[in-house]
């Protein structure tokens, strides 16, 4: 049974209500996307600098130095920190990182502690049997950095404890403003820089460059840690944009679809009104 004019409107005007919802998404998601954005080209000069001034440092020390973080020993547990969304309505995000979690080959066969960031994240992680032994609230951009402290410390005791012998991070790395792919690298032990004789004369180090080499070493660990909560956090953003912005297209089609069956219905009922009228003046005409 065709559906009334009536009922064509009602249906127009939820969906005008739904476009209004996700444009303004879109609007509010294009705007994260931008400020986070830029934080993350900040924190990546950071971290390239400091990885810079490490390898120097590490090539002048050679292997005299010795710290915790550069310590590899047989890995029987892993941690596993997975970087997601607390929120939905960001399409597949979410559950393609938590898939990559699940099938991560630096923790295939091993006995895993996992930690999660956002709620949305948890509850996958859950349903996936990575069942979170620390949850994470999602990373708040304003005080990222507190943030990023907080986990990497948790992941730091970890660590040193030997509650764990290797600490893996997955998260979404950000490609561009339509493309990001889960990645999954290894955090802990740290690769130790290759030795080369390059820089060796050309910096003089005060205090002793083995001194500053273990005062870094956590600074580059909690700086990376901060780079890939920015990291995910842009593709958090470009994911809802995206699918806001499908959303608000897909809204444009059925409203423009909706309009043509209201004019068609209206037509229709014009004509049929002019049929009645018509047949009544033949009627009329019979009579007399």
């Amino acid at each position: 049974m065709p559906e009334s004019q009536r009922d064509l409107r009602r249906k127009r005007k939820i969906i005008t209500d739904i476009r209004q919802i996700t444009h303004a998404m879109k609007l509010v998601s294009a705007a994260k996307l931008k400020r986070t954005l830029a934080r993350r080209e900040t924190a990546q000069f950071y971290w390239d600098q400091l990885g810079e001034t490490m390898a120097v440092l590490g090539q002048r020390v050679g292997a005299e130095v010795e710290h915790p973080y550069l310590e590899r020993r047989p890995v029987e547990r892993v941690g596993m920190l997975v970087i997601g969304g607390d929120k939905g309505l960001c399409g597949a995000f979410n559950s393609s990182i938590v898939a990559a979690a699940a099938e991560a080959e630096c923790a295939r066969g091993k006995q895993v502690v996992v930690a999660t960031v956002g709620a949305r994240t948890g509850d996958l992680a859950r349903r996936a049997d990575l069942e979170s032994a620390e949850r994470f609230p999602a990373f708040q951009e304003k005080d990222g950095w507190r943030d990023a402290l907080a986990i990497s410390q948790h992941l730091e005791g970890l660590y040193l404890t030997k509650a764990v012998d290797r600490v893996c991070v997955t998260y979404a790395r950000f490609i561009s403003r339509v493309s990001h792919e889960p990645a999954v690298e290894t955090l802990l032990p740290l690769e130790a820089p290759e030795q080369t004789d390059e820089w060796r004369e050309r910096y003089i180090f005060e205090p002793d460059s083995g001194e500053l080499l273990r005062d870094l070493l956590p600074r580059y660990v909690r700086a990376w840690v901060y780079r890939m909560l920015l990291e995910g956090a842009a593709s958090e953003h470009s994911a809802r944009l995206m699918a806001m912005t499908a959303a608000t297209d897909n809204a444009d089609d059925m409203m423009e679809q909706l309009t043509r069956q209201i004019n068609r219905a209206r037509q229709q009922e014009v004509t049929r009104e002019l049929l009645d009228v018509v047949s009544g003046a033949d009627a009329l005409a019979q009579e007399a």
